[in-house]
């Protein structure tokens, strides 16, 4: 899919169709102010993200941190095609303001934590994955998975699973702990869809959502999945588990005004519940204790927004991240957040 268009306009493409021909327990207190980032600088280009191909004008800005964000241990990353950075907040605050933005990638797409706190940032405008340690603006370790990584998690165990989508190979590559040295290859041209996110149950089932209307799942260290063969999927994104154990859907039906989250019983094909999570949701993260559920709202054409649900609360929406955002594709949460 070549990339630098002198198209005008945003073009929107599924993954799916361009595939088609290919062989392989309280509320939230409000928000404090703080500042510090620098002049933008702007560049327009075509990238393929998430599943979606978008000619974007992306903002530049400088690194930067406060010092309450090294200091603060429940934090928000949210990473913004559009501005081409990943926006830094304190967690458990309703639309806060930035307290810091990391810089230096090529158009974030989904974000991944690991038990250290240390953030992984998907470059899928590039070829790489690059990891931030908490307080830090600049990579202390990079992976290099090959074209348009879309996403990446992390397991208790450490080891790395990097998604790449839309370009290149459009499949997951596996990495041991701590090493940068690929272990495990698992293709997806059969599937006839890209992928969008992973997610891992407590066995380190691994799960893939994929851009036909499908979710896969493989066991530890198998290449050959199983379709679960969901319903009521259309272009199925971010994906995770609540506290029940259900596995937890983020569709975006491509109507650009209204998405929801979808939640399956274990084994259950059919959704049990089904809510609006925002015009275009993408990305899903849990808090600790799987009390809170933060999902990005990328909302083309608009500004987007990070939207939080109350698990105890019946899913309802409690909270908002929009401040510093425009496009938002991630979202991650540091490992005490709620």
């Amino acid at each position: 899919m070549a990339l630098g268009s002198k198209s005008p306009y945003l073009r929107l493409a599924l993954a799916g169709s361009i595939l088609s021909g290919c062989a392989a327990s309280g509320g939230l207190s409000g928000g404090g102010a703080l500042s510090g980032a620098q002049p933008a600088v702007s560049k327009t280009t075509q990238v393929a993200t998430f599943g979606v191909l978008a000619k974007l004008t992306i903002h530049g800005t400088s690194s930067w941190i406060s010092p309450d964000a090294g200091r603060h241990q429940k934090l928000v990353y949210v990473s913004d095609q559009n501005v081409n950075a990943v926006e830094i907040y304190k967690a458990n605050v309703n639309n806060p303001t930035p307290i810091g933005q990391i810089t230096g990638v090529s158009t974030p797409d989904g974000l991944g934590m690991d038990k250290r706190g240390n953030l992984y940032v998907s470059n899928a405008g590039g070829t790489t994955v690059t990891v931030y340690k908490p307080g830090h603006t600049s990579p202390f370790r990079t992976y290099s998975p090959g074209q348009n990584p879309v996403n990446v998690i992390v397991g208790s165990d450490d080891r790395v699973y990097i998604a790449l989508g839309l370009e290149g190979c459009i499949c997951i590559v596996e990495y041991p702990p701590h090493s940068t040295t690929s272990d495990l290859t698992i293709q997806l041209g059969s599937t006839h869809g890209s992928p969008m996110d992973l997610a891992l149950d407590t066995s380190n089932n691994l799960y893939v959502t994929l851009t036909n209307g499908t979710v896969y799942e493989f066991a530890p260290g198998q290449t050959t999945g199983t379709n679960l063969g969901l319903a009521g999927l259309t272009n199925p994104r971010g994906i995770g588990f609540d506290r029940k154990g259900e596995i937890v859907v983020a569709n975006d039906t491509l109507n650009f005004v209204q998405g929801y989250i979808q939640i399956y019983k274990p084994g259950k094909t059919q959704y049990s519940k089904q809510f609006v999570a925002g015009p275009q949701p993408f990305q899903l993260t849990f808090g600790r204790a799987h009390q809170f559920m933060y999902v990005a709202n990328v909302s083309y054409g608009t500004s987007g927004y990070v939207a939080i649900f109350q698990a105890g609360h019946g899913w309802a929406q409690t909270g908002t991240i929009s401040q510093g955002l425009q496009q938002p594709l991630g979202v991650a949460l540091s490992p005490k957040a709620l």
